[in-house]
């Protein structure tokens, strides 16, 4: 038992949750699951074993299991990083923010099963698995020691960096509730070409629908993310390539993002495949836990 509740197994634990958590989610809203329990919460049709047993219920069942699990192992890991970890600066901060989220999650996800909402809400859901998840991954790290394996006590981000790191936190969760936007608005495939809503009248704004509207929104500012990643990775392999922490960082942060525009497109080219959309949420979870991580340091490196 000792062995099981050991802070880093707990840690590994917490992260493989809130990564289940993230990914059923966005699984309950690409299947259009969110009430195979119908508008009955905590419980699956009020009761605890339902009787009819379908796939959408699975679903939205099993996430809301796995999302109870989640917060009893947060609160553990919570508990640990308090008494063992509280002499790193992050670690409350983090801890007070797991904890918010995952509750603000929780609410929510009870929220949009009993209370009918609109696609504007039902989109904040996603951004918040996301800092919930880079809030636990982040508590891992410290309680792994990541730090000193990757000896950031001697990296400097100079200060134009640390601005584009700030800046990119903020317009990354704009670009991704827009995506989770399209997603609850049914329009993820009313645009049927790639790059444009049609190749054939690429500049035919006028004609859009709304729904044409927020999936091509959304398409523009995942690519200006795109081109600002890439700008700054050309930019620090000009002027910061001695910078280990930097360049390596920035450099998997940079496939990451050519990865998700691509996932993007495979979207739209396979019509939705569920695997294809389901690794274009991971990875974007993926790129954002890593940014976090870049600007915990660069705040340390003031």
């Amino acid at each position: 038992m000792k062995y099981i509740l050991h802070p880093k197994v707990v840690a590994v634990v917490s992260v493989i949750t809130m990564f289940f958590v993230l990914v059923g989610g966005a699984l309950v809203t690409k299947t259009e699951s969110g009430l195979g329990c119908g508008r009955s919460w905590p419980l699956c049709h009020g009761t605890l074993i339902p009787a009819d047993i379908n796939i959408e219920m699975i679903i939205e069942y099993s996430h809301r299991m796995v999302s109870g699990v989640a917060i009893i192992i947060i609160l553990l890991l919570s508990y640990q990083a308090w008494k063992y970890y509280s002499q790193i600066k992050e670690t409350k901060f983090l801890i007070f923010i797991t904890i918010l989220f995952i509750v603000i999650q929780s609410l929510l996800g009870a929220a949009a099963v009993l209370i009918e909402q609109t696609p504007l809400i039902k989109a904040l859901h996603f951004g918040i698995s996301l800092v919930s998840f880079a809030s636990v991954f982040l508590l891992a790290a410290i309680i792994f020691n990541v730090d000193e394996k990757l000896h950031t006590t001697m990296v400097k981000i100079p200060k134009t960096i640390r601005v584009h790191l700030y800046s990119l936190f903020v317009y990354t969760l704009i670009v991704v509730y827009t995506g989770a936007l399209v997603r609850h608005k049914q329009s993820s495939l009313v645009c049927g070409d790639w790059p444009f809503c049609s190749n054939d009248n690429p500049f035919a704004l006028s004609s859009f629908s709304v729904e044409q509207a927020v999936h091509m929104g959304h398409r523009l500012l995942a690519g200006l993310l795109f081109v600002w990643v890439i700008g700054l990775l050309i930019y620090i392999l000009r002027h910061y390539r001695q910078n280990n922490f930097l360049l390596y960082g920035w450099t998997i942060a940079s496939l990451l993002i050519v990865f998700q525009v691509v996932l993007g497109a495979l979207i739209i080219i396979t019509m939705l495949n569920a695997t294809i959309a389901l690794l274009h949420a991971v990875i974007i979870s993926l790129f954002f836990a890593l940014l976090c991580y870049m600007i915990m340091i660069a705040r340390r490196s003031i």
